[in-house]
């Protein structure tokens, strides 16, 4: 009877401690999880660059509750990031990384590069590059959306993603297949 009162209260103490470990927080695009951009051109480069010189800023922020600390007295928890592309609706290119990047809660600014979205349109001009190599960079047509998520590994809590919408008029010097 006391060892199974004793299994019972530490099967109590565990739960709770799996409970109270949880982090909250949200990735952002210029302080909004959900907004639009304008592109002046449909060019992958010219993405790149407006988030490289600030144009567009990722955000991401987060608090950790009850996540023990390492050896070095560090609050760090382990994410693995997704990327989702729409084009007029449809799902065309998702990629998840699954080494997962370790942050400190707090607020912080994220490279494009963290989500690897700028590659995922790059991919989206290959066909148009083997018929005409001009077109290598340089994103279809169409009205596109964006969905980023931060994933905590291990944890409870969720990290609100992130949704940005542009749309793309035809591409110049398009050529007819």
């Amino acid at each position: 009877m006391k060892i199974t009162s004793l299994f019972c209260a530490l099967a109590f103490l565990y739960s709770f401690q799996i409970q109270a470990q949880s982090i909250s927080g949200s990735l952002s695009l210029n302080g909004k999880s959900q907004t639009e951009i304008k592109l002046e051109t449909n060019s992958v480069v010219q993405l790149f660059k407006e988030f490289k010189t600030g144009k567009y800023q990722l955000k991401f922020n987060f608090k950790a509750e009850g996540v023990p600390q390492n050896i070095y007295k560090e609050t760090i928890v382990l994410f693995e990031f997704k990327t989702e592309i729409y084009k007029d609706g449809k799902l065309v290119k998702n990629l998840s990384r699954k080494q997962p990047i370790p942050y400190f809660p707090g607020d912080m600014d994220l490279p494009a590069e963290a989500f690897d979205f700028i590659g995922l349109f790059t991919v989206t001009s290959w066909d148009d590059m083997e018929r005409n190599p001009e077109m290598l960079g340089v994103m279809p047509e169409g009205n596109y959306s964006v969905k980023l998520y931060a994933n905590p590994v291990g944890l409870k809590g969720e990290i609100k993603p992130l949704n940005f919408n542009f749309a793309l008029r035809k591409r110049p010097g398009r050529a007819k297949y």
